[in-house]
């Protein structure tokens, strides 16, 4: 599909339900150089690349290279999130003196992408979601310009292994709090039901069925079964900690989900999951330990990640509009 400014728009191939490995390695080359123009790192490693193309939940046919004659100048990464019914849309874009016309073709298609999918399933509204790094001007101008409005901020945390925050050893757990480590599908059932009633309250969040959740979990090669946490209180389900290799490539160490259910909040539980989670990953050799949070968490989440010792270090504006 060539696009109004001629460059030509093709999805990404896929060889035996795995990214074509020099599709993989031109979307890797576009994050680079996006990343490390705009916030001066490289946020996205290969493994990680790879992880979030081979998701169920990806579309396939809609996610796709910009082209330039025979070079590859845009990525564009679709999704469709069933529970929340939200299309979400991931760009990286080579910079340089045609940035803006490149942005311009990718979201185009992230949003002609959007409203085709849209349209596949009328039985419910859908909304398109593109996040862009904070201070990214000409990111910002572009979705805004096609009618995506500012939502909301996220922080990417982090904490420095040899933080002094971090305790020496792991902290123990109090009389009647035991933390099952055990990968079966009783356990992982548990940990989807707390997973659901714990972010009932936040952004954007909406249940999911068991075989949805655990789909994407079980496709994510960076999944590490010995950092799913359950935390009980006298046999009751009250806490998880979801940790995993998505940071890895960074020598980090990343909590992807922590949860507490109501009824068990402000006793501390969360604490003494992250700091457990900080020495596992410390002894590990891991030179730090990253999450992502809501910015405008309603629960007290940043200031509860402060008083462990970590700090913002990216800050991610998202953008949306009904489709």
């Amino acid at each position: 599909m060539t696009s109004p400014d001629g460059l030509v728009v093709r999805p990404v191939r896929w060889v035996d339900d795995v990214v074509d490995a020099d599709d993989l390695a031109a979307v890797t080359r576009l994050y680079r150089e996006y990343e490390l123009d705009r916030i001066g790192s490289v946020d996205s490693e290969p493994a990680g690349l790879a992880a979030a193309y081979a998701w169920p939940q990806v579309l396939r046919d809609e996610t796709a290279l910009v082209y330039d004659g025979d070079e590859a100048v845009a990525s564009v990464w679709v999704k469709a999130e069933e529970p929340t019914h939200d299309v979400f849309v991931d760009l990286a874009v080579a910079p340089g003196d045609h940035e803006r016309e490149r942005l311009e073709s990718a979201v185009r298609h992230g949003i002609a992408a959007g409203r085709r999918h849209a349209e596949r399933h009328p039985e419910s509204s859908w909304t398109l979601r593109i996040t862009v790094w904070n201070g990214d001007a000409v990111a910002a101008e572009v979705v805004e310009a096609h009618g995506l409005t500012p939502s909301r901020r996220f922080y990417r945390m982090r904490i420095d292994a040899d933080s002094p925050a971090i305790p020496a050893t792991a902290p123990p757990l109090p009389p009647g709090v035991e933390l099952v480590v055990r990968d079966d599908e009783e356990t992982r059932r548990t940990m989807w039901a707390v997973d659901n009633e714990s972010f009932l309250d936040h952004y954007n969040f909406a249940p999911s069925e068991y075989d949805h959740w655990w789909a994407e979990w079980e496709a994510d090669a960076q999944r590490d079964p010995s950092g799913w946490w359950l935390l009980t209180v006298d046999g009751d389900p009250a806490a998880i900690c979801i940790l995993d290799e998505t940071r890895a490539e960074q020598n980090d160490g990343y909590v992807s989900i922590l949860g507490v259910r109501k009824p068990y909040r402000g006793r501390g539980l969360a604490t003494l999951l992250l700091q457990r989670a900080f020495v596992r990953e410390r002894d590990r050799g891991r030179a730090g330990i990253q999450l992502s949070v809501d910015a405008e968490n309603t629960t007290g989440a940043v200031g509860l990640y402060e008083r462990v010792g970590m700090r913002p270090t990216q800050v991610l504006q998202g953008h949306s509009c009904e489709l």
